[in-house]
């Protein structure tokens, strides 16, 4: 490192930069940061690499580990079930305005959140409705909460106590006051070199370069410069390692005092022998100047593309894992090898900075847009080292411009090792063989849910609460959601349940997917066939989603026209499935529903709320000005968008609070209809038993 040459001259930027950043402090601290990552005694590195870990803070190297394999839910969830139920009651009584005694446990609805993908906006959208839902009682009767991306890390700042609380406003609060400053700013550069946040931000990163995969990508980096935003307190007293580790997020779950989240991210799974010719045909395709080769090639690559699997993995304070392969490990042990079903070696948890850099970049800003936008500060760094990461990011220039690329060293060791021929049928053959996993790797385009339903579907959830403040249109992600529950046999899921084309004014996304053939799937094999087609057909179009995601201009189609022509969405909108419906012309909305239907309809209900702007509660504000891939939001920004999104004594929510209503009658009614099923099963049962016991006496 000492004969690296630092720049002697320095671009403009195209962008603003804060005003606080001076070269020679900056030049000042990344010299002492490259001293600290050195492999020399004394050095930083040394100090989390090669010392003992702490078992009071790490008490997990002290364990072994081993995959537990099956369909159904670990011990220590289901014995958070009966905490959460029995928290739930009291508030239970109180929602549905009846005696606590009138109140069987068996009867309560299972209730879940679902926060949708969208960087800091998301983040803040679900921080708010999780506020409104304290505010009003419904947080206190929700099982489960869970998200991807942005509302990862609102669950991340609630469950882990940095904001010095787990009540959702004091959450908000420090996200608000955490986020006015960017991760790119100098106060990052201070948080990486000085004692105790230096330590803390990069035990992450170095155990992980220092891990069985020997690598630390980009985002990882990423993900440790967010947490220096979000998951450090502002008083820096409060810090605790503990902050870092979703193993210990169960403190106040194991008790039932908060619903239990489950965080998600995908891994994408290409046969070996697919993979190359992948590869091959998309440069060809690239290259050709033949229209008719080009639609050949178009084709090839469809076809080709038909074999991808998108493999849902489960992060919760219990365990990580994916419910389609069957195969389950202590959260406490994401980053150990693994060989046969056991750990090789016992390694501190994988920290939760390198896991938010994984949620993030799972439905957020390509890298090759990212490293664009901090160009002119990585022009500070030694020339060396920026021509190196320039090198990476120009031979890797095509695939890290897709519109949701991760890159493909974001790896982990392989848990399923040596585990062949005991995952579940139909897991891909050699995902036993890998020494690591790689969650969201390039090359492949994400055709799935921005909006985590898919966890829910073998939790016997009754109703799930969306929250999306997404982006991309939703329609495509409703119908897929109904393929997947199919794809599960799961005949409860809302089918035939006229989704909306169009959520929001304008939502250009919705022009491009209302294309998508009505569909229906009555079948595990037909909504196998589906899946596959409209994942295809969400490959194709996502090509032609880039740089628009966030453009909302009103569709010009004849087609959107007719199909948005009926009544507009409110801030609430609720559908409940049923396993009897065989009718897909049958509407399974709340609002057209009276109440014998209601009580008739033994499904899953969905109520979607989405991020809209309001002009009663704050006009003129638009939330969606906040970008997806903004790196500090202002406080007057944040609390607007808070203002349409949670409940204050002063400011009601102007979108969950309005949804109170429609969530309780539907609660009620799921209520009402579980415990008429209880009561019809006891009868049965007494009638078997009297039946019995009259024979019996005959004889």
């Amino acid at each position: 490192m000492s004969t690296w040459t630092w720049p002697t001259s320095f671009p403009t930027p195209d962008i603003q930069w804060p005003s606080s950043f001076s070269v020679a402090d900056i030049q000042e601290r990344m010299s002492a940061l490259l001293l600290e990552l050195g492999l020399g005694p004394g050095s930083l590195y040394d100090e989390i690499v090669n010392s003992p870990p702490d078992v009071t803070v790490n008490p997990e190297c002290e364990w072994d580990a081993e995959v537990r394999l099956g369909e159904e839910l670990c011990l220590a969830e289901r014995a958070f079930l009966g905490e959460r139920k029995r928290r739930m009651k009291a508030s239970f009584a109180r929602l549905m305005g009846v005696p606590e005694s009138d109140i069987d446990e068996r009867d309560m609805p299972i209730v879940a959140i679902a926060g949708s993908g969208g960087g800091y906006r998301a983040m803040l959208n679900t921080l708010g409705s999780l506020t409104a839902a304290n505010s009003n009682g419904i947080l206190d009767c929700v099982t489960y909460t869970a998200g991807v991306s942005g509302s990862c890390w609102a669950l991340g700042i609630l469950y882990s106590g940095v904001a010095g609380s787990y009540v959702p406003r004091d959450a908000a609060a420090h996200a608000i006051e955490r986020i006015q400053t960017s991760y790119l700013d100098m106060e990052t550069l201070d948080a990486l070199v000085t004692p105790p946040t230096n330590k803390y931000l990069l035990s992450g990163i170095l155990r992980k370069a220092a891990g069985p995969t020997g690598t630390a990508s980009l985002v990882d980096l990423y993900g440790t410069l967010l947490s220096s935003r979000l998951f450090i307190p502002t008083d820096v007293s409060r810090l605790d390692p503990r902050h870092l580790s979703l193993h210990f997020f169960r403190r106040n779950i194991d008790n039932g005092a908060l619903p239990l989240p489950i965080l998600s991210a995908i891994q994408h799974v290409t046969p070996p022998e697919n993979a190359e010719e992948i590869r091959e045909v998309a440069d060809e395709k690239a290259l050709s100047v033949d229209d008719e080769r080009a639609k050949s090639l178009d084709s090839k690559q469809h076809r080709l593309e038909k074999n991808i699997r998108w493999l849902w993995y489960e992060f919760t304070p219990y365990e990580v894992g994916c419910d389609e392969l069957g195969a389950w490990i202590p959260s406490w042990a994401l980053g150990r090898p693994f060989m046969n079903g056991r750990n090789l070696e016992r390694r501190p948890e994988l920290s939760f900075s390198i896991l938010a850099g994984i949620f993030g970049s799972a439905f957020c800003a390509s890298l090759k847009h990212y490293f664009r936008e901090v160009e002119p500060i990585l022009r500070l760094l030694p020339v060396q080292l920026y021509n190196w990461l320039e090198e990476i990011v120009t031979e890797n220039e095509g695939d890290l411009g897709l519109i949701h690329p991760v890159l493909p060293n974001q790896q982990l060791p392989n848990f399923l090792r040596g585990l062949n021929g005991q995952l579940r049928f139909g897991s891909p053959p050699d995902i036993t063989e890998s020494d690591t996993l790689g969650f969201m790797v390039t090359n492949l385009r994400p055709a799935e849910l921005n909006i985590p339903y898919y966890p829910f579907l073998r939790r016997n959830v009754d109703c799930i609460i969306a929250l999306d403040a997404s982006a991309d249109s939703q329609d495509l992600w409703f119908t897929r959601a109904e393929e997947l529950a199919a794809k599960r046999g799961l005949s409860t899921w809302p089918r035939g349940a006229t989704w909306p084309v169009r959520v929001r004014p304008g939502d250009e996304g919705a022009a491009q997917t209302s294309r998508v053939p009505p569909f229906e799937a009555s079948t595990p094999d037909t909504a196998n066939m589906k899946l596959a087609q409209t994942q295809e057909s969400a490959l194709a179009k996502q090509t032609d989603k880039q740089g628009s995601t966030e453009r909302r201009d009103m569709p010009k189609d004849d087609e959107q026209r007719a199909s948005t022509s009926q009544s507009p969405l409110s801030s609430c909108e609720v559908w409940i499935g049923s396993s009897q419906s065989t009718d897909s012309e049958v509407s399974a909305r709340l609002d057209d529903l009276d109440e014998a239907a209601l009580l008739r309809r033994d499904g899953i209900a969905v109520v979607y709320i989405p991020l809209m702007p309001n002009e009663n509660r704050v006009p003129g504000f638009d939330p969606f000005s906040i970008s997806t891939w903004r790196r500090e939001v202002s406080q007057e920004e944040s609390q607007r968008l808070l203002d349409v999104a949670e409940a204050s004594e002063q400011s009601l929510d102007a979108n969950f609070m309005e949804s109170r209503e429609k969530i309780v009658r539907l609660l009620r009614a799921i209520w009402m209809r579980k415990k008429m099923e209880r009561r019809r099963r006891q009868w049965k049962t007494r009638l078997a038993h009297l039946r019995e016991h009259l024979g019996n006496n005959l004889h």
